[in-house]
């Protein structure tokens, strides 16, 4: 699917004066048509849905090794088996990206940082944990906020809990999804979604992050220096995506955020 169009951000003097977040969210507000009136509660925390949009990045894995795919991507209005998604959630179009897992296939924490939250919601939820990353865990210019859904488990980590790149952190599976679309034998998968936010960690965290702007999770992995606010106008989709082997060496080895399941070696 083509990204869908960007609306431009002309006045060049006043981005030039931006925080790299400011930059962001500014790239993330004009590029969704968010307006105040869309905001939740009457207050001025955005409104989620609506605020999906497909970028247009894909993942690029080193070609040595095989590992598994995205099989709904951000953005999409199809699920792994080309049925629509409802209209009423995000406008039809998908709110993370999705990856066909068997049930119990460990799962990785993206980058380092810290355990937030865990739990269990209804349908379309599950069993689920949220971690936070700084910027010092990726790099980034942004606190980045991430949960991953549908485990088998509940983890064993707590609130507080520190987390390495590349640890195993949980275990996928169908939780949440049987029923309803996904029919009476559920769909085994992970659905990872990232909210971006203000660098500085707030004193009470909140899931999701009430400054937090939905996104796509591949924007981990472009490179700090990327020109996020204009997404659809970088020379190559493709994102360069480091992995984790099955025995936990990272490659490119020093990378700071990995694919939240581990490769094989072809």
């Amino acid at each position: 699917m083509a990204p869908a169009a960007k609306r431009t951000i002309t006045d060049e003097s006043c981005m030039k004066n931006l925080p790299a977040f400011a930059l962001l969210a500014a790239f993330l507000l004009a590029s969704t048509g968010y307006t105040q009136a869309q905001s939740r509660n009457g207050g001025s925390a955005p409104r989620l849905d609506y605020e999906v949009r497909p970028t247009g990045l894909t993942p690029a894995f080193p070609t040595s090794h095989v590992c598994a795919p995205i099989a709904s991507a951000w953005g999409s209005q199809e699920r792994f088996d080309n049925s629509t998604r409802l209209q009423n959630r995000n406008g039809g179009l998908h709110g993370g990206f999705d990856i066909s897992l068997q049930e119990g296939t460990p799962i990785l924490a993206m980058a380092s940082g810290k355990v937030i939250a865990k739990g269990e919601g209804g349908m379309l939820e599950g069993i689920y944990l949220w971690l936070q990353h700084a910027p010092a865990d990726t790099s980034l210019p942004y606190r980045a906020v991430v949960k991953y859904q549908h485990l088998s488990t509940m983890p064993r980590l707590n609130p507080g809990e520190p987390v390495n790149a590349g640890q195993i952190v949980a275990s996928s599976g169908l939780t949440g999804t049987v029923g309803r679309a996904f029919g009476p034998s559920g769909y085994p998968h992970l659905h990872v979604s990232l909210f971006v936010a203000a660098a500085t960690e707030p004193a009470n965290l909140k899931v999701p992050p009430p400054d937090g702007k939905l996104s796509d999770p591949l924007l981990l992995f472009l490179p700090a220096h990327a020109d996020v606010e204009n997404i659809s106008t970088l020379p190559d989709p493709a994102v360069r995506v480091a992995i984790v082997e099955g025995d936990g060496r990272i490659e490119p080895a020093g990378s700071k955020v990995v694919w939240p399941v581990h490769c094989v070696t072809r």
